[in-house]
């Protein structure tokens, strides 16, 4: 008998818990339409008004054939700022690949040699968030070492000397590395 009114406890505080946001309820957009579903939050914390977001967005994996969570969460971190009515002037964001990451640059005609002939699965949101005026970084190291051209990766991405030394300029500026 104790059994079943605990169940019956249990499941009485299971239908009275909101329901969390399931995956329909995010939607991609309003800024980068390829990746970064974000969805309506009720916060507690208040956006500062005027503030510049700045986020550096380190990206030092590769997995192939998937889009990578980290420049998934780069469109999701405009995409979400955007959607809470913060103006595009004041949403900075910065990408910087380095080792693996490289491979997620990569223009489809090199992704295709790495991927049994697969496009790129991360060209899309790369090309919006170029096109957005979000600078991505690649490591001029890791490309050195990987004999990764300019004329291999998806144009407008910008060879650094270094991640490193391209993390350091960011945080001179104000930036804050993800993660």
């Amino acid at each position: 008998m104790k059994c079943a009114m605990f169940l019956i406890a249990i499941a009485a505080v299971a239908a009275s818990a909101p329901a969390a946001a399931g995956p329909d309820q995010f939607t991609k957009g309003p800024v980068i339409t390829a990746a970064g579903a974000v969805t309506k939050v009720d916060s507690d914390v208040q956006l500062p008004a005027g503030m510049d977001w700045k986020m550096d967005f380190n990206v030092p994996t590769a997995q192939v054939g998937k889009l990578n969570p980290r420049i998934d969460a780069a469109a999701r971190f405009i995409n979400m700022l955007a959607a809470s009515g913060v103006p595009m002037s004041k949403i900075h964001a910065a990408v910087v690949l380095h080792s693996q990451g490289l491979m997620d640059v990569l223009n489809d005609s090199e992704y295709a040699k790495e991927s049994d002939g697969a496009p790129n699965p991360n060209a899309a949101v790369i090309k919006q968030l170029i096109a957005k005026g979000v600078p991505v970084y690649v490591c001029g190291q890791s490309a050195e070492l990987s004999d990764i051209k300019k004329a291999d990766v998806i144009p407008g991405v910008k060879f650094a000397l270094s991640a490193m030394t391209v993390h350091a300029m960011l945080q001179n500026q104000g930036y804050t590395i993800n993660p």
